[in-house]
Order: structure tokens, then sequence, then C-alpha cells
């Protein structure tokens, strides 16, 4: 269980410029923030971390590594990850086309650290952190965004969204303890198989990564899959899902653009309690996606 209160080095952001890294030295690359001379928001402190960290209401032992390792010196389609779980990488490390574009929806599974294989296995990719290029920046009525620094092919893991997994009621227990004005970081992803619907909910409010500040738009150029390596537990990963341009910002859709889960459609009779959207897109819907089920203990 974390205890923020642990804790001592909280990064203070209105003393940083651009020279710090806001990763902490844990990237590959640092990320910097374009300051442009406007206040970054005093209430911007968090502990960076690479990938989730159980939170309150997740047992710890959900993410010891519990998957079996394959034996092989250099993974190819007779290893037995790939066997089992399919090939989810092309030979340049991009996400293959099947995935990206929803034609296939079984789950994704990289090598994990009990395999033998090196890190340079093909089948071992968001496990690494982020390795491309990003920068923070001011956005007008966002607070604060991510650019590229690099041109971004379809298929190009960009970043997870890390943070706290939590269980349901402490999910629907932050939530809930929100004000309007508050920003809320707390996201939910529902995988549909056999045998029911496995949520994820996942806060980098307190521990995150560069993830907590992508915006929200409903035309992403980025497209958020759960991936496993070690355990259970699924990495939210980000792929570009079409050439991205240096200098362009990056996005990805908070709810499910499915109409088969109205659960992340903005439906309610009452919208005053919705917060609205500024992606500027052509299909903006007008109102940022949520998750209704945390809230319906409370409304009638």
């Amino acid at each position: 269980m974390l205890n923020h209160d642990q804790y001592s080095h909280w990064m203070d952001r209105e003393e940083r410029n651009t020279e710090f890294d806001w990763t902490d030295g844990l990237e590959k690359y640092p990320i910097h923030c374009r300051n442009e001379g406007k206040l970054i928001p005093r209430d911007i402190k968090f502990r960076y971390v690479k990938h989730n960290l159980p939170g309150s209401g997740i047992s710890t032992e959900k993410f010891n590594s519990d998957l079996e390792g394959c034996l092989c010196k250099e993974c190819q389609n007779n290893c037995p990850c790939v066997q089992r779980f399919g090939k989810n990488y092309s030979e340049d490390g991009k996400l293959l086309t099947k995935y990206l574009c929803g034609e296939e929806s079984k789950a994704i599974v990289e090598c994990n650290s009990n395999c033998q294989c090196s890190n340079k296995c093909e089948n071992r990719n968001v496990q690494y952190g982020v390795r491309v290029q990003l920068e923070l920046f001011c956005v007008a009525n966002k607070g604060l965004g991510v650019i590229t620094l690099e041109d971004l092919k379809p298929g190009m893991f960009v970043c997870e969204y890390a943070g706290e997994v939590l269980s349901y009621e402490e999910a629907q227990k932050r939530t809930l303890a929100q004000g309007k004005e508050d920003m809320n970081y707390i996201i939910t992803v529902n995988e549909h198989c056999k045998s029911g619907v496995i949520k994820t909910y996942v806060d980098p409010r307190y521990f995150g990564n560069i993830g907590r500040f992508l915006n929200h738009s409903c035309d992403p150029n980025l497209t958020m899959l759960p991936i496993r390596v070690n355990n259970e537990i699924p990495l939210l990963c980000l792929f570009a899902n079409r050439e991205i341009c240096i200098g362009e910002e990056l996005t990805f859709h908070y709810g499910l653009p499915s109409e088969t889960d109205s659960r992340f459609h903005c439906h309610l009779e009452d919208d005053t309690d919705l917060l609205p959207c500024h992606c500027g897109a052509q299909a903006c819907t007008g109102y940022l996606p949520f998750d209704e089920s945390l809230f319906m203990n409370v409304k009638s």
C-alpha cells in the first residue's frame, strides 16, 4: 500500500525552468517544460514513476512477476510467448496495424522478466518506458499539454498512462472527493473477455508519468491499449495512430469512443456537471467523457 506521506521529495513546479527534467532522470530522454512566459499551475506536485504502482485496495501480490517466461536467446515466431499470445510488433518495433485499428481485440502480452531473451527482443517494447523525445507546454484553456519533438509513425509507442492502480471503491472515493475545479486524472479501462469485463482504474495524480499531462481529444492522434508484461495488471500504453509531425500536440480519448459502452458518453439530462471539451476537433462532442459508474451511488 502506498503512503503519500512517506515521500518528502515532491516536485515544486513553480521553481522549475526549461532545464529541469520532469522525469527525474528515469526516462531515456529528459522532458522539459516550454513555459513561454506563462505561469505553471501551483498544484502540480507528484512523484514521477515509469510504470504502475499498487494503490489503495490493490494487493501488492498482483504486481509479482507470475507469467511464464521463454528460454529463447532471440525470440522469433517459434517463441513460446509469441505462440501463446501472438506477434505484437513489426521488425522495426511498431505495433501491428491489426491491433492499432481494432481489427484484433485479443490480449497483448510481451516477453517478461522471467524470459531469457535479451532486451533487444522484438517482443519487448513498452516495458522500457518513454523512448521518444517529448516536451511539456502551456495550452490555452487546458493547462499543460505534451508535444512531440520528433516525427512519429503509426504504431510507434509513445508512453504509458502510469499511476496508482486502484480498486473500484478507492477510485470512486477519490472521484467523489474532487471539487468541480479539480483536475480529474482517474481513468477507467474496460477489457471485454469471455469471463466478463476486466476493469482497471489508474490515478496518476500523486504518482505518475508524462501521460498524466496528455490532453483529451475527440479526434486523437494516440490510441490507448492495455498491454501486459509481468503480471495480470495491464500497462495502459499509448501509440501513434497516424503520422504525427514535430511540434504537434499529443492527445488521446479519455473515454471509450465506442457506442457499446454508454457510461463513457455524456448523456446526463443535467449537463451542468459536465466539463467542457476544448479539443477543437470538427467532431467534438462538447464535453469531456467520464466514467458514470464512479458516480452511480450518488446520482438519482
